[in-house]
């Protein structure tokens, strides 16, 4: 693929390939399962995504719930717990259409019994109820909401996903913000360069208002993860460094 890879993880209670492929034919709206692709019947090749099936995963609850960030309720933790097939549906990003699209076909797959989505280019989980709203709203702010997470590390906090969107990633400096302002700092600036697509460059400032510190921002490439990481962004990351 020469666009941004998008995986998905979609575990569900159905037995095996057949019960899967009969589920996503008679309760998907359209879509079919036929080999290693999923799309849709009389779509373009915008609906046309790779899946890969796996089995029980005696882990997978657990990353679901650390994941979700305390979404998922504990009926739905017993649930996925009894999963029995996980579906990872692959797919194009690097825009807001196509990440619509790989939305679209997840909540699909949803219907036809998936038991949430784990998004495992970014590491964030979403519960049924989230991903049907997501789904539904088309909004950007919805989409950032499933895509993207802040994270804390020994020195920074970053942002992870950005990238399905084409887009750089964003760190700011312990010594620089506490963690409360790091995650509105840093969920505004995402929004921003999502919703305005600014022209920004190496030297650009950027404050949430008039009366909230100000940012130099540095423009660095990704260190954090190695290039063939899920989480890694080709596209780089921004750097906020407090104005003196």
């Amino acid at each position: 693929m020469n666009d941004e890879k998008i995986v998905l993880c979609i575990p569900g209670l159905w037995k095996d390939r057949s019960e899967l492929i009969e589920a996503v034919a008679r309760k998907s709206d359209g879509f079919i399962l036929a080999g290693n692709y999923i799309s849709k019947l009389k779509e373009d090749t915008d609906s046309f995504f790779e899946v890969e099936l796996d089995g029980y995963n005696e882990q997978l609850a657990e990353a679901f719930e650390i994941a979700g960030n305390g979404t998922f309720s504990k009926k739905e933790l017993s649930t996925l717990k009894k999963h029995s097939l996980t579906i990872y549906l692959i797919g194009e990003g690097g825009s807001f259409h196509k990440i619509t699209k790989i939305v679209e076909v997840a909540y699909a797959l949803l219907k036809a019994g998936g038991l949430g989505v784990k998004v495992e280019s970014s590491g964030v989980a979403n519960t049924i109820e989230k991903w049907s709203k997501v789904n539904n709203a088309n909004d950007m702010v919805e989409l950032f909401e499933c895509f993207v997470s802040v994270v804390e590390d020994t020195d920074f906090y970053y942002s992870c996903g950005m990238h399905c969107f084409g887009l750089p990633d964003v760190i700011a400096f312990k010594n620089q913000v506490s963690p409360s302002y790091a995650q509105e700092l840093m969920q505004i600036f995402c929004l921003y360069s999502l919703i305005e697509n600014p022209n920004l460059i190496d030297g650009s400032t950027f404050s949430i208002d008039e009366n909230s510190p100000s940012f130099i921002l540095r423009q660095t490439s990704c260190r954090h993860f190695p290039e063939d990481d899920l989480f890694h962004n080709k596209y780089g990351i921004w750097a906020l460094v407090k104005k003196d």
